[in-house]
């Protein structure tokens, strides 16, 4: 893990040295990109999830396209390169080829999502305590 500016330490699960260049110590900042993260993605993944049920590979791919970007402004830049290669899979694969790597990014969301609420209340009471 690596020391924020402000002395905040994010999960060693996130790229701490991008968030700290992203949100440049300002934790106030951070904490309402975090909650929009969690108020966003459940909205998005819903888009994810029906464009996979209903075989439908252009909106399955912008769709992951669109999670990809918010896993980035929480510092999850390993999922967010995830989501880039599923998204390029869906123009050149199958609904059926892309399973075990919906699975697979099914399960790194639920993990993700698991760190941020948890990161998200460290965020809040950092900010209370050193507001």
């Amino acid at each position: 893990m690596q020391n924020f500016r402000t002395g905040f330490v994010f999960d060693e699960s996130l790229n701490a040295s991008f968030l700290a260049e992203l949100f440049d110590g300002d934790t106030l900042y951070a904490e309402t990109v975090f909650e929009d993260f969690l108020r966003d993605l459940p909205v998005y993944w819903d888009r994810v999830e029906a464009a996979y049920d209903g075989k439908n590979l252009p909106v399955l791919g912008t769709s992951v396209h669109t999670c990809k970007t918010l896993f980035g402004y929480v510092g999850f830049t390993d999922l967010q390169e995830l989501c880039q290669q599923f998204e390029n899979k869906c123009s050149v694969n199958t609904v059926e080829e892309l399973r075990l790597d919906y699975i697979r990014l099914i399960q790194r969301k639920e993990r993700a999502q698991h760190i941020i609420e948890k990161e998200y209340g460290r965020l809040r009471e950092f900010n209370e305590a050193n507001g």
